[in-house]
């Protein structure tokens, strides 16, 4: 069992969450320095970070650029890491502002237009895209 302070990835003693997290479904890029540039998905985010689905390997404590449309490249890095799931930590806390402005703008999809079945694939020649989480319009 987890403890108060130990975290998905194996951190421990970091400082509970200070801030409200919010589910979110955004499709965005990463930049790691030097290296390659991956889609990702954000689900889940707060002023000082992330959690995001990312089928590339990325190494815990890894620095790289975030680009969500619309808004400026973030830095952040690898906190924690789980198969495909991502725990990250923004190099500078969001302005409440600009978190609640990302919320706003991309609210939890309530419902997908139907769940996946097990070895089904929807495509984007369809109009939907998927996650592991999702299935939406694309």
């Amino acid at each position: 069992m987890q403890g108060q302070n130990d975290h998905p990835g194996g951190e421990k003693n970091l400082p509970r969450r200070a801030f409200s997290r919010e589910n979110v479904v955004i499709p965005a890029d990463i930049r790691i320095p030097g290296g390659f540039r991956t889609k990702v998905e954000v689900v889940e985010i707060s002023q000082t970070g992330f959690r995001m689905e990312c089928l590339a390997h990325i190494s815990e404590s890894q620095i790289f650029f975030l680009t969500m449309p619309n808004f400026q490249q973030l830095e952040a890095r690898v906190i924690w890491q789980t198969e495909w799931l991502y725990g990250c930590q923004f190099a500078r806390p969001l302005h409440v502002a600009v978190f609640e402005h990302i919320t706003s703008t991309y609210p939890t999809l309530v419902a997908s237009p139907k769940p996946l079945m097990e070895g089904q694939v929807y495509g984007a020649a369809a109009g939907l895209c998927w996650s592991k989480r999702n299935v939406y319009a694309c």
